[in-house]
């Protein structure tokens, strides 16, 4: 694999021509010559989307904005510490940014190092986390990071990234599975560019 990342497999190839990683208004030049590069399917069927705006610089000071343009969270971060807020602007979980970073969400996550709750797989290719007893892995496919239950070919969820938003999609099942508040934290720090182990 390429470094200690398992979601910036394709930066060495991508560095090499000049392109951003995330970059998805740009797809990588056809291999066909003049066919176009065949495009991923747009949304996951059903699924809300969550976008994280107003990136301040990073993910770490945002607004999530979901269906019809409502903020449905903010991520603050003052210091050594990274609140993520529901809209009434209630505390949900904590991010302490030390030696050993951790994480903690009311009713969701116990405190915990950020490194132990998104386990890296011994092959460095995913990351796991449990929720309610449920393994969960989230693995790069494509342009996506996606979000799905070891052993089934169904994804939960799946975030993307241009150079201004971040995007998370959440399936209905996902949302029924109670993954909307995790998948959102997940992504915060899968986006950060911290290093959470």
């Amino acid at each position: 694999m390429y470094g200690s990342n398992p979601f910036t497999a394709q930066n060495g190839w991508n560095a090499g021509n000049g392109q951003s990683s995330w970059d998805t208004s740009a797809p990588p030049p056809s291999i066909f010559g003049a066919l176009p590069y065949p495009s991923v399917s747009s949304a996951l069927p059903g699924a809300i989307t969550l976008k994280f705006t107003s990136l301040s610089p990073t993910i770490l000071n945002s607004k999530v904005i979901g269906p019809r343009n409502e903020t449905y969270f903010r991520v603050v971060t003052d210091g050594g510490h990274t609140v993520l807020k529901d809209a009434q602007g209630s505390n949900i979980a904590l991010l302490e940014w030390r030696d050993h970073p951790t994480v903690e969400a009311r009713s969701l996550v116990v405190k915990q190092h950020m490194g132990q709750w998104l386990r890296l797989s011994t092959d460095r290719s995913h990351r796991f986390m449990v929720h309610n007893g449920v393994g969960y892995s989230w693995s790069p496919h494509d342009r996506f990071l996606q979000l799905s239950i070891p052993g089934s070919y169904d994804v939960l969820a799946r975030v993307s990234k241009t150079y201004d938003v971040v995007v998370l999609e959440l399936t209905p099942h996902a949302l029924q599975l109670g993954l909307l508040e995790l998948g959102v934290l997940a992504t915060i720090l899968l986006q950060c560019g911290k290093s959470i182990d």
